[in-house]
Protein backbone atom coordinates (compact mmCIF):
# COMPACT_ATOMS: atom_id res chain seq x y z
CA UNK A 1 0.00 0.00 0.00
CA UNK A 2 2.97 2.43 0.70
CA UNK A 3 5.17 1.22 -2.37
CA UNK A 4 6.82 -1.71 -0.11
CA UNK A 5 8.23 -4.29 -1.68
CA UNK A 6 7.19 -2.72 -5.40
CA UNK A 7 10.46 -3.65 -7.16
CA UNK A 8 10.36 -7.39 -5.50
CA UNK A 9 6.81 -7.16 -7.41
CA UNK A 10 7.49 -5.60 -10.17
CA UNK A 11 10.53 -8.65 -10.64
CA UNK A 12 8.23 -11.37 -9.96
CA UNK A 13 5.84 -9.97 -12.95
CA UNK A 14 8.83 -9.17 -15.03
CA UNK A 15 9.85 -13.27 -14.65
CA UNK A 16 6.48 -14.08 -15.50
CA UNK A 17 5.85 -12.36 -18.59
CA UNK A 18 9.44 -12.91 -20.18
CA UNK A 19 8.37 -16.98 -19.73
CA UNK A 20 8.89 -17.14 -23.67
CA UNK A 21 12.57 -16.18 -23.40
CA UNK A 22 13.89 -17.99 -20.71
CA UNK A 23 11.78 -18.07 -18.10
CA UNK A 24 13.50 -19.19 -14.42
CA UNK A 25 12.72 -22.78 -13.16
CA UNK A 26 10.12 -20.99 -10.02
CA UNK A 27 7.89 -19.50 -13.47
CA UNK A 28 8.30 -23.31 -15.30
CA UNK A 29 7.39 -25.23 -12.31
CA UNK A 30 4.13 -22.82 -11.51
CA UNK A 31 2.88 -23.24 -15.14
CA UNK A 32 3.82 -27.06 -14.83
CA UNK A 33 1.61 -27.57 -12.20
CA UNK A 34 -1.10 -25.09 -13.44
CA UNK A 35 -1.46 -27.56 -16.78
CA UNK A 36 -1.15 -30.58 -14.21
CA UNK A 37 -4.01 -29.30 -11.88
CA UNK A 38 -6.21 -28.53 -15.20
CA UNK A 39 -5.25 -31.91 -16.79
CA UNK A 40 -6.45 -33.54 -13.44
CA UNK A 41 -10.18 -31.63 -13.55
CA UNK A 42 -9.86 -32.89 -17.33
CA UNK A 43 -9.98 -36.24 -16.29
CA UNK A 44 -12.49 -35.90 -13.03
CA UNK A 45 -14.32 -33.12 -14.34
CA UNK A 46 -17.15 -33.13 -11.74
CA UNK A 47 -15.57 -34.17 -8.59
CA UNK A 48 -11.76 -33.83 -9.28
CA UNK A 49 -9.30 -36.38 -7.44
CA UNK A 50 -9.94 -35.73 -3.99
CA UNK A 51 -9.24 -33.69 -0.88
CA UNK A 52 -5.82 -33.17 -0.98
CA UNK A 53 -5.01 -35.22 -3.76
CA UNK A 54 -2.85 -32.75 -6.01
CA UNK A 55 0.33 -34.24 -4.44
CA UNK A 56 0.02 -37.88 -5.44
CA UNK A 57 -1.70 -36.90 -8.67
CA UNK A 58 0.95 -34.31 -9.65
CA UNK A 59 3.31 -36.33 -11.14
CA UNK A 60 1.12 -38.23 -13.01
CA UNK A 61 -0.02 -35.12 -14.81
CA UNK A 62 2.82 -32.90 -14.74
CA UNK A 63 5.31 -32.59 -17.65
CA UNK A 64 9.01 -33.34 -17.33
CA UNK A 65 9.93 -29.56 -16.74
CA UNK A 66 8.60 -29.82 -13.38
CA UNK A 67 11.68 -29.70 -10.85
CA UNK A 68 11.74 -32.28 -7.76
CA UNK A 69 11.30 -29.25 -5.02
CA UNK A 70 11.81 -25.56 -4.93
CA UNK A 71 15.09 -24.43 -3.00
CA UNK A 72 14.52 -22.16 0.15
CA UNK A 73 16.51 -20.35 2.70
CA UNK A 74 16.95 -17.19 4.26
CA UNK A 75 15.32 -15.16 7.51
CA UNK A 76 16.75 -17.41 10.14
CA UNK A 77 16.26 -20.55 8.36
CA UNK A 78 18.45 -23.47 6.50
CA UNK A 79 18.75 -24.31 2.87
CA UNK A 80 16.28 -27.25 2.41
CA UNK A 81 14.04 -28.32 -0.51
CA UNK A 82 10.33 -27.95 -0.45
CA UNK A 83 8.09 -29.93 -2.19
CA UNK A 84 5.54 -28.83 -4.57
CA UNK A 85 2.77 -29.89 -2.86
CA UNK A 86 -0.08 -27.35 -4.89
CA UNK A 87 0.25 -25.31 -8.01
CA UNK A 88 -0.03 -22.08 -6.00
CA UNK A 89 -3.22 -20.75 -7.20
CA UNK A 90 -6.33 -21.48 -5.31
CA UNK A 91 -9.18 -21.65 -8.08
CA UNK A 92 -6.60 -24.95 -9.86
CA UNK A 93 -6.27 -26.17 -6.73
CA UNK A 94 -9.64 -26.75 -5.64
CA UNK A 95 -10.95 -27.83 -9.63
CA UNK A 96 -8.15 -29.84 -9.77
CA UNK A 97 -8.63 -31.79 -5.93
CA UNK A 98 -12.84 -31.50 -5.58
CA UNK A 99 -13.66 -30.68 -9.94
CA UNK A 100 -16.60 -28.14 -11.05
CA UNK A 101 -18.92 -28.83 -8.37
CA UNK A 102 -15.99 -27.94 -5.66
CA UNK A 103 -15.44 -24.48 -7.37
CA UNK A 104 -18.55 -23.36 -7.81
CA UNK A 105 -19.33 -23.99 -4.43
CA UNK A 106 -16.27 -22.38 -3.69
CA UNK A 107 -16.22 -19.47 -5.68
CA UNK A 108 -20.18 -19.30 -5.55
CA UNK A 109 -19.69 -18.93 -1.72
CA UNK A 110 -16.95 -16.41 -2.18
CA UNK A 111 -19.15 -14.33 -4.69
CA UNK A 112 -22.45 -14.27 -2.21
CA UNK A 113 -20.00 -13.27 0.71
CA UNK A 114 -18.53 -10.26 -1.90
CA UNK A 115 -22.30 -9.17 -3.01
CA UNK A 116 -23.26 -9.26 0.58
CA UNK A 117 -20.36 -6.62 1.71
CA UNK A 118 -21.05 -4.20 -0.91
CA UNK A 119 -24.49 -4.12 -0.52
CA UNK A 120 -23.51 -3.31 3.31
CA UNK A 121 -21.30 -1.14 1.76
CA UNK A 122 -23.76 0.96 -0.14
CA UNK A 123 -26.10 0.98 2.75
CA UNK A 124 -23.29 2.66 4.56
CA UNK A 125 -22.53 4.91 1.84
CA UNK A 126 -26.04 6.51 3.42
CA UNK A 127 -24.99 6.98 7.03
CA UNK A 128 -22.16 8.30 8.52
CA UNK A 129 -20.77 5.12 10.80
CA UNK A 130 -19.21 2.21 9.67
CA UNK A 131 -18.08 3.56 6.45
CA UNK A 132 -14.31 2.97 7.11
CA UNK A 133 -14.86 -1.02 8.71
CA UNK A 134 -17.04 -1.55 5.20
CA UNK A 135 -14.02 -0.48 3.04
CA UNK A 136 -11.48 -2.82 5.49
CA UNK A 137 -14.22 -5.64 4.93
CA UNK A 138 -14.28 -5.18 1.07
CA UNK A 139 -11.41 -4.41 0.28
CA UNK A 140 -9.89 -7.60 2.51
CA UNK A 141 -11.76 -9.76 0.66
CA UNK A 142 -11.57 -8.37 -3.12
CA UNK A 143 -7.57 -8.73 -1.71
CA UNK A 144 -7.89 -12.36 -1.14
CA UNK A 145 -9.62 -13.40 -3.89
CA UNK A 146 -7.34 -11.65 -6.33
CA UNK A 147 -4.57 -13.57 -4.20
CA UNK A 148 -6.05 -16.86 -4.95
CA UNK A 149 -5.47 -16.49 -8.59
CA UNK A 150 -1.57 -16.84 -7.67
CA UNK A 151 -1.28 -18.59 -4.40
CA UNK A 152 -3.17 -20.95 -2.42
CA UNK A 153 -3.78 -21.32 1.38
CA UNK A 154 -0.43 -23.05 3.29
CA UNK A 155 1.81 -22.08 5.87
CA UNK A 156 1.36 -18.90 8.35
CA UNK A 157 -0.64 -16.79 5.29
CA UNK A 158 -3.42 -19.66 6.46
CA UNK A 159 -4.10 -17.79 9.56
CA UNK A 160 -3.97 -14.23 7.54
CA UNK A 161 -6.47 -15.87 5.32
CA UNK A 162 -8.49 -17.03 7.76
CA UNK A 163 -8.66 -13.15 9.60
CA UNK A 164 -9.51 -11.71 5.97
CA UNK A 165 -12.75 -14.50 5.22
CA UNK A 166 -14.30 -13.53 8.97
CA UNK A 167 -14.12 -9.95 8.89
CA UNK A 168 -15.34 -9.65 5.57
CA UNK A 169 -18.08 -12.73 6.55
CA UNK A 170 -18.44 -10.91 9.76
CA UNK A 171 -19.28 -7.73 8.09
CA UNK A 172 -21.34 -9.15 4.86
CA UNK A 173 -23.49 -10.86 7.22
CA UNK A 174 -23.81 -8.51 10.50
CA UNK A 175 -25.04 -5.29 8.53
CA UNK A 176 -28.47 -7.11 7.66
CA UNK A 177 -29.16 -8.01 10.84
CA UNK A 178 -28.21 -4.89 11.94
CA UNK A 179 -30.63 -3.22 9.57
CA UNK A 180 -33.55 -5.60 10.78
CA UNK A 181 -33.02 -4.92 14.18
CA UNK A 182 -33.06 -0.51 13.47
CA UNK A 183 -35.34 1.10 15.41
CA UNK A 184 -38.54 2.21 14.14
CA UNK A 185 -38.53 6.13 13.51
CA UNK A 186 -40.20 8.33 16.01
CA UNK A 187 -43.23 9.40 14.79
CA UNK A 188 -44.23 12.72 14.33
CA UNK A 189 -45.37 15.46 16.77
CA UNK A 190 -48.96 15.75 16.85
CA UNK A 191 -49.62 11.45 15.68
CA UNK A 192 -50.67 8.84 18.24
CA UNK A 193 -48.74 6.28 17.78
CA UNK A 194 -50.38 2.93 17.70
CA UNK A 195 -49.11 -0.48 18.39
Amino acid sequence: GFGLGTAMLQERFDSITQVADAPDQSVTDRYTMWAAATDMWREHPLTGVGLKGFPEYRDGHASLALSSGSDTAGAGAAFHRQALLSPHNMYLLVLGEQGLLGLLGLAGGWLALLVCALRNLWRTRRSRGGRECALIACGLLVWQLVDFAYADIGGPSTVLTAVCLGLAAWWALSGAATADRAPAPAPAPGEAATR
